[in-house]
């Protein structure tokens, strides 16, 4: 870890907030509600390979209309078969989400420079990503940042990508949220105020404190990152509360 990182201190709200949050409660059962119709056209005309699936009310699984996905379903599994599916759901479950700065926007992982293959080039990206410490080896799948040539796929959605297929080998890494980040930023963090722009060098210091951090507190870093983008939306509503009160 970065030396000026050790000597950040864990905010105390931080600390107490993670306290009364069940792990198993505020992150695996992070529901999103996603339009399934809105993907799975887009999907079909684009020519992807992909039919995105999530719960209807009662759980049973349902591919169109109105659909529930959990964080911890993320995972390739029931709800997504293969990586690529695994990817697209994590799209849809991260820019439908409520609580997360992502406009929803179409995902095209198809690439223009193979288009006999149009997706070997994000096959090998999966695969890069899928353990530790491999994502910080070079090679010629990798753009000038070091992360892998992702088409049409930005840093927070492939962070959530590796977090979701995690293989159990050191740190599990985190998904990378600009209030997060613009969150640590307010309380000392000295790094990239944009998470887009982030290096992978950049996100694994930035993992690595939310590892630290869990630690101190004795909680999950999952909760952590939690607590940081609630707390910059409680800033930032609280800001333009004033703004209104001031016009007024």
């Amino acid at each position: 870890m970065d030396l000026r990182d050790e000597v950040l201190t864990v905010p105390d709200e931080c600390v107490q907030w993670c306290a009364t949050e069940p792990h198993d409660v505020a992150v695996l059962d992070d529901t999103v509600a996603i339009d399934l119709d809105w993907w799975n056209r887009r999907l079909e005309r684009d020519e992807i390979p992909v039919q995105l699936r999530g719960r209807d009310e009662d759980g049973r699984v349902v591919e169109s209309g109105q659909a529930f996905v959990r964080r911890d379903e993320l995972a390739p599994g029931p709800l997504a078969p293969t990586d690529l599916e695994s990817l697209y759901l994590c799209a849809a479950w991260l820019y439908s989400h409520r609580d997360r700065s992502r406009a929803r926007r179409f995902v095209d992982v198809r690439s223009w420079r193979t288009p006999d293959k149009p997706f070997d080039v994000i096959t090998a990206a999966f695969e890069t990503c899928r353990t530790r410490p491999s994502l910080l080896d070079g090679g010629p799948f990798r753009e000038w940042s070091g992360w892998p040539k992702a088409p049409g796929v930005g840093r927070p959605l492939l962070s959530l990508f590796c977090w979701a297929t995690y293989d159990a080998g050191g740190e599990r890494p985190q998904l990378l949220d600009q209030q997060a980040v613009a969150s640590l930023i307010r309380h000392g963090w000295i790094g990239n105020p944009v998470a887009g722009n982030f290096t992978v060098k950049q996100y694994v210091r930035y993992t690595d404190l939310l590892h630290d951090w869990a630690r101190r507190a004795r909680t999950t870093p999952e909760l952590v990152e939690m607590w940081l983008t609630r707390d910059w939306r409680r800033r930032v509503a609280e800001a333009d509360d004033r703004r209104r009160h001031h016009r007024h």
